[in-house]
């Protein structure tokens, strides 16, 4: 039996979250910690799932708006099966999962979508790998970025950037902006935030629920609407983009090695 265990991209708990567990480098050994052996469902331990579908159901795909990771463990020989799930005192991480492993749990994930299993799969694919980043290309990043303002309708907007998020403070100044606007047109804001929805998991969940809403028809809407020019932006490099002042989306791009 294969076991999984689901971390966010820099290697904290999904659900607790906390300071890093490991820095990445396999095969890494857990260190022992009390294992609560009763009915509970959630209770003390090193939890993991023999089914990487549901390990996905329950910490997500991108807890933290980056993909989450993936790895193989061993556990101890005391581990305990609980609502769905395992939990042990110990074990090690052996390896990572490989992205057909990756791919064939998310179109697993994927059945409850029914006839659209196979469509929901693949957005959610391309979402994942989206948020992982996986460019830096600042230039490419803004026409995706004017792309989704243009398909939205937004035309009267224009894109600003706000610093380098690895600067600690860029990401932090267009929140602020953001916060001065809302204080002064809360209305406003709030509106033009429904339009746009534009967060890493937050905007991800929207694309993906006005795809599957549009492709059953039961909104009138492009299937693609929040998805075009967005996702390109995020491969690219993009950290965050929000509304900062009227008819300004303001944007922050990702920084450190890709």
């Amino acid at each position: 039996m294969t076991f999984y265990k689901i971390w966010t991209h820099d290697f904290c708990s999904p659900l607790q979250g906390g300071k890093p567990v490991f820095d990445g480098t396999l095969p890494f050994t857990l260190p022992k910690v009390i294992l609560d052996s009763s009915e509970e469902k959630c209770a003390a331990g090193w939890n993991f799932t023999d089914n990487l579908a549901k390990g996905f159901e329950i910490a997500g795909m991108w807890p933290n708006g980056r993909p989450s990771a993936v790895t193989i463990i061993e556990p101890s020989e005391d581990l305990i099966y609980r609502g769905g799930k395992w939990r042990a005192s110990g074990g090690k991480l052996v390896r990572f999962a490989t992205e057909v492993e990756v791919a064939q749990a998310i179109e697993q994930f994927s059945a409850v979508f029914g006839e659209l299993k196979s469509d929901m799969a693949h957005e959610q694919i391309q979402w994942r790998h989206a948020l992982g980043r996986p460019e830096r290309n600042e230039a490419a990043v803004v026409e995706a970025l004017e792309k989704a303002l243009a398909l939205r309708g937004l035309t009267e907007w224009t894109v600003k950037k706000h610093g380098d998020a690895g600067d600690a403070r860029a990401a932090w100044d267009a929140w602020a902006a953001w916060d001065a606007w809302a204080a002064w047109d809360a209305r406003a804001a709030w509106a033009a935030w429904d339009a746009w929805a534009a967060r890493d998991a937050r905007a991800a969940r929207a694309a993906l629920i006005l795809f599957y809403t549009s492709k059953k028809k039961w909104i009138e809407s492009p299937a693609n609407l929040l998805t075009d020019g967005l996702r390109e932006a995020y491969t690219n490099g993009l950290e965050v983009a929000l509304p900062t002042s009227p008819k300004t989306l303001g944007y922050t791009m990702m920084k450190g090695p890709q």
